[in-house]
């Protein structure tokens, strides 16, 4: 016990001067104990390495140095009943998420002489200190932000914390050629949105056409008023069930 003791007490400190967050390191360390009590392995070092190399793996090696020139960099995005989805899928391969771009695409890299697995998560917010609260209620767990675009937040966090020794990459993927990702309810619902906006268009050009004619007003009326409701409902619909987790699956 006093090995291990010595063994995180060291892993902890690299940690911490690798810049990660004094609550991230103590879920992580607790996380790495119970794995290692779960194993059944006596000896941490046989499973993890050197405190200074695991450490380094954990953080992407980021304090040690500044990427380096070969690292490979991914745009992509994807709709939000798929993000999740595909983030997971590619945070499997070794990409990182260092952020979102002006466009809500995601903005990767990967590192191919240090690639570890990532896991993410979403959460909504509605404003900045709403963002603050999920962010510290997620920090224990070592869960980090990782980008926000609208009321969606992203994090990450080294698979490693979860999975222990199974979240090492040895092999790699070659880059997707692919950057955009659309599901099938995405695309429903963006057909339901481009049916709305052709009646709102067509009730314009009868509106310009007929405008001498207060009979068919009424008619105009309704219809200029129900496409931009209709697309305005299924904006709601979508926030819903965003909020209740809703995905292709």
């Amino acid at each position: 016990m006093s090995e291990h003791s010595d063994y995180f007490g060291a892993l902890a400190e690299k940690l911490r001067a690798a810049g990660m967050p004094r609550s991230e390191v103590t879920a992580t360390v607790a996380e790495l104990t119970g794995y290692l009590a779960e194993s059944g392995s006596a000896d941490p070092y046989e499973e993890f390495g050197a405190p200074e190399d695991f450490a380094a793996r954990l953080t992407g090696g980021r304090a040690a140095q500044e990427p380096r020139a070969e690292a490979e960099t991914w745009k992509w995005t994807a709709d939000i009943y798929t993000d999740r989805k595909h983030l997971n899928h590619y945070g499997d391969q070794g990409w990182e998420v260092e952020g979102l771009d002006r466009l809500g695409r995601f903005v990767c890299r990967r590192d191919p002489a240090a690639a570890m697995r990532w896991e993410y998560r979403r959460e909504s917010a509605n404003n900045a200190a709403e963002r603050d609260a999920v962010s510290a209620g997620l920090a224990p767990d070592g869960w980090e932000p990782c980008g926000h675009w609208m009321f969606f937040m992203y994090f990450k966090r080294p698979k490693a914390a979860s999975a222990g020794p199974a979240a090492e990459l040895d092999d790699l993927v070659a880059p997707p050629a692919k950057q955009l990702f659309l599901g099938t309810t995405y695309r429903g619902k963006l057909k339901q949105m481009v049916g709305a906006a052709v009646v709102s268009g067509t009730v314009t050009a009868f509106a310009i056409h007929y405008g001498g004619d207060p009979v068919i007003y009424p008619a105009l009326i309704g219809a200029a008023v129900a496409a931009p409701a209709a697309m305005v409902l299924a904006w709601h619909r979508v926030k819903r069930q965003v909020a209740q987790g809703v995905e292709d699956a």
